[in-house]
């Protein structure tokens, strides 16, 4: 008696594929897993880039501009308590007084707009304390401008009056070096070059002083006639 022969299809029915599965995770493990359909590996989060951080250009705060005008004020009593005769009617300044833009020590031409806000600021000083000031860059006439205004001030000989009246003169100079900046400053007699009074005040190098003295700039100095030389025969 003769059973019929099943015929072998050679491929596994899919209610088969599971126990096979099992099977070759028992048997092979580290093999298995490299095949196995439902592993799948955890994805990487891309690193994140390294961002350098932003470069804020620094600020010039309103403690850096008060502490300057502190520093000048100081200086303009110690200008005061120098003086030998301070009476602002009668005293060594009683013919009025002048004051000039301060300058760098190592070149007496050269100034920036630290020089000129010092004068400025003891102008004012001065002023305050009732000592007789002459504004020597007032103009002869009102320069009138649309869109630009009116103009009192000015810097060009011809502008400004050739002669000033004063008895003595206020000028200075700055020294800066690597953490501070040196400010002398003296009142001089105009006829007897005699100095009156002298002070010092040490300002810190910091963004403002640095802004002040960006804009370094010297006298234009005439350039000297050139010198003809004529050879003679004897």
């Amino acid at each position: 008696m003769q059973f019929p022969r099943k015929r072998w299809s050679g491929w596994p029915t899919p209610s088969t594929l599971p126990k096979i599965a099992l099977l070759a995770l028992l048997v092979f493990p580290a093999q298995a897993l490299a095949f196995w359909p439902f592993t799948q590996e955890t994805p990487q989060k891309p690193k994140a880039e390294a961002v350098a951080p932003a470069v804020v250009p620094p600020t010039i705060t309103v403690s850096e501009a008060a502490a300057l005008r502190n520093e000048i004020q100081g200086l303009a009593r110690e200008l005061f308590r120098n003086l030998a005769d301070g009476d602002p009617e009668n005293g060594d300044l009683n013919k009025g007084i002048l004051v000039c833009t301060f300058v760098e020590l190592k070149k007496l031409s050269r100034t920036s707009s630290l020089g000129r806000y010092v004068a400025e600021q003891l102008m004012n000083e001065m002023q305050q304390q009732h000592y007789e000031v002459v504004e020597i860059r007032k103009s002869q006439a009102v320069l009138i401008q649309e869109k630009r205004g009116e103009f009192g001030l000015s810097r060009n000989p011809s502008e400004v009056s050739q002669t000033v009246a004063a008895g003595a003169m206020l000028t200075g100079t700055y020294t800066p070096s690597k953490d501070s900046i040196v400010i002398n400053a003296r009142i001089v007699d105009n006829r007897s070059a005699k100095l009156l009074s002298s002070a010092t005040a040490i300002i810190p190098r910091n963004q403002l002083a640095e802004q002040l003295l960006a804009d370094t700039a010297s006298v234009r100095e005439a350039k000297p006639e050139p010198l003809y030389l004529k050879k003679l025969e004897l």
